[in-house]
Formats: C-alpha cells, structure tokens, sequence
C-alpha cells in the first residue's frame, strides 16, 4: 500500500479523507492510465472535503474533479476550484438534471452513503452518461453484507452479479436479449469491497464462431470420456440432436442431414419432433450432473479437512 501513487496523494490532501487500505493498489491498478490525461472525474460523498485535493495531486492538473454531496455546506470546496454539486445520489431526478448539465464524463467513483438503493440508483443512472473507456467505480459495497440491511437478497452486490449474464447476450450461441450493460459495460470486477464496471462500447462486439481456415483431421471428440458410460452417451445422444444449425463437420460428415436443414419445411418438422426427445434427454443428463457434482464436492471438502 505504501507504494502506490494514490496513497501517497492521500497523505498529501490537507483536508480530512477517511479510506481503506484495500483501496490504494486497486486506485492504482484502475486510474494509472487516466493520470495527465483531460478527463472528467466525478467523485459521489466528499464530506471532509480530503479526497477532492487527492484526486487533484494523483490524477493532476488537466482533469475535472466534481464532487456530489447532499449537504449544502460543501458548496464551500467550490473556492478551491472544484465543480460542487447537491443532491441525493438514490433520486433519479438529480442524476437526469446533472448530466443534462454536465453531459458525459469519464469516471464516477462512488463513495456516498453505501446504502444498496443509493448504489443501484447511482449506476442505473450513470451508465449511459459514462464515455467509452471509462469507469464506475463503487466503493464500500460490504454494506451488502451487512445484517442491518434487511433486503440482503436484493443487495446491490446481487444486483450486479445478476448482470453478468446480460454481458452473455453478445454471444451468438444463446438467446440473451441485449440490454443497456450488454451495449455498454464490456466487463465487471469484483474487488473486496469495490466493485467496478468497465464501459466500452466499441468493444461491446457480438461474439460469433471463426476458424483459421487451416487443414482439419477430424479428430474424434473426447471431452465426455471421462463422464462414465451413461452419461457420455447422453451427451453425445443430446448433441447430435441440438440442430440449431450445423457446424461444419456435420455438413462433411452428415451431407444427407445437411440436404434436409437446408430445406424450411423439413428442418422445421426435425426440430419439432427433437423436442420432446431433447426435454427428456436434457433432464436425465441435469440430474446426473447434480448427483455427480455433489458426490465431487463432498470428496473435496473431506480431502480439505484433513490438510
């Protein structure tokens, strides 16, 4: 911790600023690359008014340091160059009138009240507001984990661990509606109270299959082998039938199959008679898997217990 830059601008602030050690090496390893640069940061929760000089001295001269508070009484850091805004972060009215102020900014670093509906409110607002490249950036977010919180289940944590999957809408091989975080957060990291959400549209692109065009044996697929008899049957019984569409060794080594696909009215009656078959096949193997992960997990638990 005492190696990093921004601990070091943290001893500098003349100003009170309380943070966790934990921070430093993440402020590091998230903002290097904006330092010098003519950015737009926005800090939520300045209170003492300490972190403001902080990012100044890290980040340095050409960036736009704001802070939102929702006390009245930090108009007072305006004095000291820096744009001061009020209101409350969980009000979704604030966030529409201060963008339509500021337009878009780079990175939202928020540390206001840690409450998960200031939280969710926050990011739900500030999402289409942040440039390509940037960051939001929520702090204290153990606060989901807290018991005084009787709404753990719809933490903001959780909230944010369920957009996980809408990053998966970007694939070709699922059924994912695209959203507003499948546009434009290219990625989520979970940090020990920091969560983060990387913003780039432009490399927000849609996943889809590509080969190298290179000579191929067609080598025999031996990824179930070590599933058991049964199960690597199912398998490769439920696969085959998956026509979706057809790779290119089916094409090659299933050309009758290839003729019927390709006809609408007969890939349509295929599809509707695998159905059922599939349902069944599906469910035989999801039962399977649970038994044998379980059985999997206790024998790792009873190794790890008598380390």
């Amino acid at each position: 911790m005492s190696d990093a830059s921004t601990y070091k601008s943290f001893l500098k602030s003349p100003y009170y600023s309380l943070k966790h050690t934990s921070y430093f090496p993440i402020y590091d390893e998230l903002l290097q690359k904006f330092v010098g640069h003519p950015i737009i940061f926005l800090e939520v929760g300045i209170l003492d008014g300490g972190s403001l000089f902080m990012w100044r001295d890290f980040l340095g001269e050409n960036a736009r340091i704001i802070g939102v508070d929702l006390n009245p009484e930090a108009i007072k850091w305006r004095e000291h160059g820096f744009e001061i805004f009020i209101g409350d972060q969980s009000n979704p009215d604030f966030w529409e009138n201060l963008y339509g102020e500021l337009g878009d900014i780079d990175i939202l670093l928020d540390d206001g009240g840690h409450r998960n509906d200031q939280q969710m409110v926050t990011v739900e607002c500030s999402l289409a507001n942040i440039r390509d490249g940037g960051l939001i950036i929520i702090e204290d977010t153990q606060t989901s984990f807290m018991k005084f919180d009787s709404f753990k289940r719809f933490s903001f944590v959780n909230l944010l661990i369920g957009k996980i999957s809408l990053l998966y809408a970007r694939s070709t091989d699922l059924k994912i509606m695209p959203s507003p975080y499948s546009k434009c957060v290219h990625s989520i990291q979970f940090f020990e109270s920091v969560c983060v959400l990387h913003v780039d549209r432009r490399k927000c692109n849609t996943n889809t299959r590509i080969d190298n065009a290179g000579v191929k044996d067609y080598s025999e697929d031996f990824r179930y082998e070590s599933d058991g008899v049964i199960q690597s049957m199912l398998r490769r019984i439920y696969e085959y039938i998956s026509i979706d569409y057809l790779s290119q060794d089916r094409k090659v080594n299933h050309p009758f199959l290839n003729r019927i696909m390709e006809n609408r009215y007969l890939r349509v009656s295929v599809r509707c008679a695998i159905i059922p078959i599939r349902a069944v096949i599906y469910s035989w193997i999801k039962l399977i898997n649970i038994i044998s992960l379980r059985r999997l997990l206790s024998k790792v638990k009873l190794k790890s217990s008598f380390k």
